[in-house]
């Protein structure tokens, strides 16, 4: 009986620890001495909201809220340092670490959702952004002169066209992508990130999400922008 009723216990303490809602970001920094701070967007708030907050004096940090609901996008600010903005998809997982004569090189993981949205910002990066940077500079040394002539102003329309047209083609794939993913929480990220300039595209995709957790705040927060 002594057994069963230890086991009973055992088993509420676990699902006590399940059911709760406080989120934790720890991790190690060598050096740092400061104030480390969690902040996030918050359904009803404008601005970004302090949600915990913590003087450091060995380096080590422990920001814990019960505030957020998983998955969000959060920014860490180490001390004035550095600020991490990340993907926080995990109650007990994330980690920080580096060392704070190098704030450049702190990093963050055991974020999954962080690190599929890093492949997919390094395949933007070398397909659509690269490409751009030279078409820009070419653009920015047409505009830089005093008098442009003829030739220029054709030139120029050229680049601007040239640029749109892989900024369409962005556009168009990460529609693609929303819809053939829409129970996918990414989706949501990449509707505000990569379509924040066509208002009603972001509201006919929203429509069109099948979500099954509609209580995180990457959720809550994109569905009042899009009111």
């Amino acid at each position: 009986m002594k057994r069963i009723g230890f086991l009973l216990v055992a088993f509420v303490l676990l699902l006590a620890a399940c059911s709760s809602n406080k989120v934790k970001v720890r991790g190690k920094v060598v050096g740092l001495q400061g104030t480390v701070k969690l902040l996030a967007e918050m359904p009803g708030q404008q601005g970004l909201v302090i949600l915990a907050q913590q003087d450091v004096t060995d380096g080590n940090i422990d920001l814990q809220t019960e505030e957020l609901q998983i998955p969000a996008r959060v920014w860490v600010d180490i001390a004035g340092k550095n600020t991490l903005e990340f993907i926080l998809d995990s109650k007990d997982q994330i980690w920080i670490e580096g060392k704070i004569k190098f704030p450049d090189q702190i990093e963050v993981k055991g974020s999954g959702l962080d690190m599929e949205y890093d492949k997919l910002k390094k395949m933007f990066k070398e397909k659509y952004e690269a490409p751009i940077e030279p078409i820009d500079k070419s653009i920015k040394k047409i505009m830089d002169k005093p008098k442009r002539s003829k030739d220029d102003e054709v030139l120029l329309g050229v680049y601007q066209l040239q640029k749109q047209r892989y900024l369409r083609t962005r556009a168009k794939y990460v529609r693609s992508l929303i819809e053939a993913n829409p129970s996918m929480e990414l989706s949501l990220f990449l509707l505000q990130d990569e379509l924040k300039d066509s208002l009603d595209l972001q509201k006919e995709l929203f429509k069109k999400l099948e979500i099954a957790n509609k209580e995180s705040n990457i959720y809550k927060i994109t569905a009042e922008r899009l009111q």
